[in-house]
């Protein structure tokens, strides 16, 4: 087994990063990686090579310390590059902290956001399944069953007599029973993961394809899959498929939205998702993401369960 390290340093990237808050604020990409000792652990796939990475932040914006290892050769630079990804780091974000600073109605929201980045999906695949999970479902449900769901049908990779899990492919997961997914607390969503699984093995590239697509055309097409609704549909393309224009909207952006641009107007959540992405641009997926926790953090949620 071959182990190295290698940081990242504040200058690699444009804007904030809080590896703890981005890894703990309840995006449906995938549950929190596992922590221990202050560190995050995940396997990730590197050119097809497992590869065991412990990731850890003393502070805002401070070196980020990586550790890897792995039973064959691989690039560090592509660990590096993956990280990036996952953590959105190869995105300017100052853009986003730019046009916050030029509407009035959004100048305090980034002051509860400091270093909250996107965190995306290693896998599109378990993105989709994370995301059909979490629908009326509370973060610890959906994360534990997502975890399960790992453990029990994932493949398994030993690094220093631990063990560790990746999420099953499309292929291995149709090989859980609907009972099986049941026991891991998914609910009446079980039929959903199984037949979108089948679904999506019918279409040949299927993620590429979604990938490469506007996401105009990609959320048509995503809408497809069963137990995915419109707000389901924008959290798949915004954390696994990296489509920053999504807007997802729920009960509370939609609350939140409204109190800040309709008044005292009933609006559904459509109207709610063509306003951001008009106005918002390629910025809709963080601000909703942003105005979500500054909502919790503020005591503006709490002024609007009042209100309800």
């Amino acid at each position: 087994m071959m182990d190295d390290s290698f940081t990242i340093e504040y200058d690699e990237y444009k804007g904030d990063f809080d590896l703890e808050l981005t890894m703990n604020s309840g995006q449906t990409s995938q549950p929190p990686w596992i922590k221990k000792n202050d560190k995050y652990y995940e396997v990730l796939s590197i050119s097809d090579v497992d590869v065991l990475v412990e990731i850890s932040q003393d502070a805002l914006n401070s070196t980020l310390d990586v550790k890897y290892f792995a039973d064959d050769d691989v690039n560090p630079h592509l660990i590096k590059d993956k990280i990036k990804y996952i953590f959105d780091l190869d995105y300017d974000v100052t853009q986003v902290y730019d046009y916050l600073n030029k509407m009035p109605e959004l100048n305090d929201v980034y002051e509860f956001n400091k270093g909250l980045r996107l965190f995306k999906a290693q896998y599109p695949y378990e993105c989709i399944i994370s995301s059909i999970c979490s629908a009326n479902n509370s973060i610890k449900r959906w994360t534990k069953s997502i975890r399960d769901i790992k453990e029990h049908n994932g493949k398994i990779t030993k690094f220093n007599d631990e063990k560790y899990y990746t999420f099953p492919t499309e292929h291995e997961f149709l090989e859980i029973t609907s009972n099986q997914l049941k026991e891991y607390g998914v609910g009446y969503r079980d039929k959903y993961m199984i037949n979108s699984t089948n679904m999506i093995l019918e279409k040949e590239d299927f993620h590429k394809n979604i990938q490469e697509l506007s996401y105009e055309e990609a959320f048509k097409n995503i809408m497809e899959l069963e137990g995915v609704g419109p707000k389901v549909a924008d959290c798949i393309l915004l954390y696994g498929y990296n489509k920053h224009d999504a807007y997802p909207v729920d009960v509370w952006i939609n609350r939140i939205t409204s109190y800040l641009y309709f008044p005292n107007q009933k609006v559904t959540n459509k109207q709610i998702m063509n306003f951001a992405q008009e106005k918002f641009g390629e910025y809709s997926g963080y601000i909703q993401l942003y105005l979500f926790n500054f909502a919790r953090l503020s005591g503006l949620m709490d002024k609007l369960k009042k209100q309800k």
